[in-house]
């Protein structure tokens, strides 16, 4: 049974040796063997529908996401999944994640063999230079745990790290934008304040404290928390690449210049996501509805 195997392989992690190198970690037949479980729950769950992958180009890229569905991140997965099945496990592809996330036991591991490093620019830029594809949602935890009202919201915040990986790069950027994921969900406050008052910037570099609905605890705080998501379908779609240096914006550039640079980046993903809510056939509903319940 592929679950089981699953099981297996993830009970083994605990006996397994880490590559001090985060970017050396990931297994692509680890991943090989990963992919049909991964992929069976996501179909069955989901059904994910993922659009214009060929937007990908066969050179580096960075590949800029909004990310939705708090801690468990559906469409992330989701989209990984859809990576490997039209270009296969062995092309280099990675994503960045939290610095928390690695320090959780054997989730780390985990993410890590899949591809996943410590959200760093000089990894970023490691990775670009020797060819690969690198995943990073900029949001990071403003936009996973943004409230219920702004779930069709693209959130960078003031955070402009991954125009700075690009230009010095000299890689195009592959938006992404995705819905569904947050209504796997019902986030009530993302509790940026409070977070603020309490320091967890400082401390973990965290800027949320969410409070959620969700299966199976009801009431859930915080944005390191494990939920059985909501079956909802899900829709991802890539758009063109951008080209900053076609745009006007050069490698060495102030801050002003970068701020415009990732306000150019987010407003063409607010647009294409806006199409995308205006599309429907997304949510739980339609998830259910597929499933024939009604």
């Amino acid at each position: 049974m592929p679950a089981r195997d699953h099981l297996l392989r993830w009970a083994a992690l605990a006996a397994e040796s880490v590559p001090q190198d985060p970017l050396a970690r990931r297994d692509p037949d680890y991943i090989r063997e990963e992919l049909e479980v991964l992929g069976f729950a996501l179909d069955g769950w989901f059904a994910t529908k993922v659009d214009e992958l060929e937007h990908l180009p066969d050179d580096p890229s960075l590949v800029v996401g909004t990310h939705n569905g708090g801690a468990v991140a559906p469409d992330m997965f989701a989209l990984m999944v859809a990576f490997w099945r039209r270009f296969g496990v062995e092309r280099p592809a990675y994503g960045l994640a939290h610095d928390q996330v690695f320090k959780i036991p054997m989730a780390g591991r985990w993410i890590g063999k899949l591809g996943a490093v410590p959200a760093h620019q000089r990894h970023a830029r490691a990775l670009l230079a020797r060819g690969a594809t690198v995943l990073v949602y900029p949001g990071g935890d403003l936009d996973a745990f943004k409230p219920w009202e702004e779930r069709h919201d693209v959130k960078f915040g003031e955070r402009t790290g991954f125009i700075r990986t690009a230009l010095n790069a000299g890689v195009p950027i592959v938006p992404v934008v995705s819905v569904g994921a947050h209504e796997t969900v019902r986030i009530l406050t993302d509790g940026r304040e409070l977070a603020q008052r309490l320091g967890l910037k400082q401390l973990f570099r965290i800027e949320v404290l969410p409070i959620m609905l969700c299966f199976p605890w009801g009431l859930a705080i915080g944005p390191i928390e494990t939920h059985l998501p909501a079956p909802s379908k899900m829709r991802i779609r890539l758009l063109p690449p951008i080209d900053l240096a076609a745009h006007g914006f050069k490698k060495v550039i102030d801050d002003e210049g970068v701020c415009e640079a990732r306000d150019l980046v987010r407003d063409t993903m607010q647009q294409a996501l806006d199409q995308l809510v205006a599309e429907g056939d997304f949510g739980v509903t339609a998830r259910l509805n597929a499933l024939g319940v009604k």
